[in-house]
């Protein structure tokens, strides 16, 4: 069966393996015998302990114990998995830290000294008051995008390696949040450093990176909540507006509380930027409730009682605990099925 001129060998053998009767074929000798010798690839050397493929042929014994791993293996496996990113992925790295301090350094130029001034004023007391909703702001959204990403761009990887058994879902789970936790603690102390002292708060600055902390892990923890839920990066990149718009519509500052219809005002409750606000507004401004009615009103106008402080506190650790819990339960449901 001679190749034709001008003609593709690949597609003129496919043409006479679909035209011509196998028998025939067989006959033409077009399925020649193989009558190389092949080594075993599983013969090894006894000298080297190797076959010829490389892999070792020695036995592993009868003492070899094949049980898995214990769990802190695993966790110090996977931290140190999480530390080589970081150090190959330093572009990254620099530019979240980079973006954090230009914008600090960007608010505290607007707002600068604004901390500082005549509480008796409205335009005062007003300026303060929206430097710590953005503050807030810039602490939730710096640090939420990135965990809301993390868990969709890796769960091919997550899913491979759970399949093979390499760890469990709650060693996984743990490594991801420590250093998340991390990073996002380096994080905010950039970004409360640069605005403290520039916007010049009058609360205690410990206070200050707390609040704004709390809100920053509480904010991860429902980003992370939605990024086990969705495959996709990019969808989780559109639903990034589900995570931030709700947060800035019920914290109190854009409309007063009492004026969202009563059958909605519920959603409140689940917003951690409430109650970091709260928190926020109470530890600025009460040191000039003596000295001015501005300040009261800034206090009533989102709805804070100094009596409830501990209980702000309280809501903000049982979201990030309960988002937390919820992101675990659904991570370890979808780690079951690869689509």
């Amino acid at each position: 069966h001679p190749s034709p001129p001008n003609y593709t060998p690949a597609d003129w053998i496919m043409n006479v393996a679909q035209s011509v009767e196998l028998r025939q074929l067989d006959a033409d000798g077009f399925f020649p015998e193989d009558e190389r010798e092949v080594e075993d690839p599983f013969e090894g050397d006894e000298t080297s302990k190797h076959n010829i493929l490389g892999i070792t042929t020695h036995s592993v014994g009868d003492d070899f114990d094949a049980r898995p791993v214990g769990f802190f293996t695993e966790l110090s496996w996977l931290f140190h998995r999480e530390l080589t990113n970081f150090r190959r992925d330093t572009a990254a790295l620099f530019s979240k830290f980079g973006l954090t301090l230009f914008l600090g350094i960007l608010i505290g130029i607007i707002f600068l000294g604004v901390g500082a001034t005549d509480p008796s004023e409205v335009n005062n007391v007003n300026s303060r008051f929206g430097a710590l909703v953005i503050c807030l702001m810039m602490g939730m959204f710096g640090t939420a995008q990135d965990a809301l990403l993390g868990f969709p761009t890796e769960r091919p990887v997550f899913l491979r390696e759970y399949s093979t058994n390499h760890y469990s879902v709650f060693s996984y789970f743990m490594s991801r949040l420590t250093m998340e936790a991390v990073v996002t603690m380096a994080q905010i102390f950039v970004l409360t450093i640069t605005t403290y002292f520039m916007i010049d708060f009058q609360m205690d600055y410990l206070n200050y990176f707390f609040i704004t902390y709390a809100l920053s892990m509480a904010s991860t923890a429902m980003a992370v909540t939605l990024g086990s839920a969705v495959d996709d990066p990019k969808l989780a990149a559109e639903m990034l507006p589900l995570l931030f718009v709700p947060q800035m519509l019920f914290a109190g500052f854009f409309v007063a509380t009492e004026l969202i219809p009563v059958w909605l005002r519920w959603a409140q409750y689940l917003c951690s930027l409430t109650y970091a606000l709260r928190l926020m507004v109470l530890e600025e401004f009460s040191t000039c409730l003596d000295t001015s009615q501005n300040c009261a009103k800034i206090i009533n106008r989102i709805d804070a009682n100094s009596d409830d402080t501990w209980w702000y506190w309280l809501v903000l650790v049982g979201l990030f605990a309960f988002f937390r819990l919820l992101a675990l339960t659904i991570l370890a449901k979808k780690a079951t099925k690869f689509y």
